[in-house]
C-alpha cells in the first residue's frame, strides 16, 4: 500500500504535464526501470519510466535555398551565402533577437513560411533523413543547428 502512494504522484504528475499512456508499439526494451531514492526508511519498489522514442512529431522550419538546390527557382544566393544567411538567423534566434515564427515568414524560402514554417505533424520515413533526424532529436521546443539538405539549409523547430 505504501509503493501505492509513492506511484500516484508520479502518475498523476505525468498526466498533468500532457504525457499519455505509452503507445500501443512500446515494446519492453522501450522501457527503463529506475531505483527511486526516498526520505523514508523503506526502499521503494523500481519505477518503470517511458523512454520510446516518438512515432511522429509536429515541427516548424526555416528552408533557405542557393542556386543549384533541389528547389526549383533563382534564389540569387551561393551556398556560401545561403549558409552565412542560415548562421545569421540562428545566432538572432539564440540571442532572442528574433523569433522562430517570424523568422521563417521574413526569411525561409519554403511555401510553409506564409504559415510561420509550420510543417504540421509528420511521421518516420516522411521526410528526408538529416531532416528527420534533427526534427526527431529535439526535445519538445528545442531549435535545431543548421541541418544540410539537398533542399538547402534547415533549422527545425520540434512543437511536440
Amino acid at each position: 500500500m505504501k509503493k501505492l502512494l509513492y506511484i500516484i504522484p508520479v502518475v498523476l504528475l505525468m498526466f498533468a504535464c500532457g504525457q499519455e499512456e505509452p503507445a500501443a508499439d512500446v515494446t519492453a526494451e522501450d522501457i527503463e526501470t529506475e531505483t527511486v531514492e526516498t526520505t523514508d526508511t523503506e526502499p521503494v519498489e523500481d519505477v518503470q519510466v517511458e523512454t520510446a522514442a516518438p512515432t511522429s512529431v509536429t515541427a516548424r522550419h526555416i528552408l533557405i535555398c542557393y542556386d543549384g538546390c533541389a528547389v526549383d527557382g533563382p534564389f540569387n544566393r551561393t551556398q556560401d551565402e545561403a549558409l552565412a544567411l542560415t548562421e545569421n538567423i540562428q545566432s538572432r534566434i539564440q540571442s532572442e533577437e528574433l523569433d522562430f515564427t517570424q523568422a521563417a515568414v521574413d526569411y525561409s524560402d519554403c511555401p510553409s513560411s506564409a504559415d510561420g514554417g509550420m510543417l504540421g505533424e509528420f511521421g518516420r520515413g516522411a521526410m528526408v533523413p538529416a531532416f528527420e533526424e534533427a526534427a526527431f532529436g529535439l526535445p519538445v521546443g528545442g531549435i535545431s543547428g543548421i541541418v544540410e539538405t539537398q533542399f538547402g539549409y534547415h533549422l527545425v523547430c520540434r512543437e511536440n
